[in-house]
């Protein structure tokens, strides 16, 4: 019975190293990207000195350039976003539900700087002419 006790401690033991080994091995990341997304145009004619994009509130995804799923996040009513990335090139891809022209095709390729938060609005095109 000692016997047994002892080893079931070793195996808690064990399993608690483990898991506090993997905690220690988790990287922070540090960087990401910032900014505000828009839609335009929002108005079929263009007149001139008068604004012609809005900022807009959607869902979208992240993929690394094997397109392979990174993350997803979205903007707010303001548009305005923050997702934290590790440095190095993504595509954001809009969600199809966001207010825009064939919003899954309107890819915009992004490089996430290697020190702090990128700074990097997106504009896409709603189709309005």
């Amino acid at each position: 019975m000692k016997t047994t006790i002892n080893r079931n401690i070793g195996i808690i033991l064990i399993v608690f190293l483990a898991l506090i080994a993997c905690e220690n091995n988790k990287e922070q990341i540090t960087t990401g990207l910032e900014g505000i997304v828009y839609r335009g145009p929002i108005n079929p004619v263009e007149m001139e000195g008068q604004v012609n994009d809005a900022p807009f509130s959607a869902l979208f995804r992240v993929y690394n350039l094997k397109n392979k799923l990174i993350t997803s996040f979205s903007s707010n009513a303001t548009g305005e976003f923050m997702v934290m990335l590790a440095p190095g090139n993504y595509k954001i891809i809009p969600d199809k539900s966001a207010p825009i022209m064939s919003a899954e095709s309107q890819v915009k390729e992004i490089t996430v700087n290697p020190i702090g938060i990128t700074n990097m609005d997106l504009y896409f095109d709603t189709g309005i002419r």
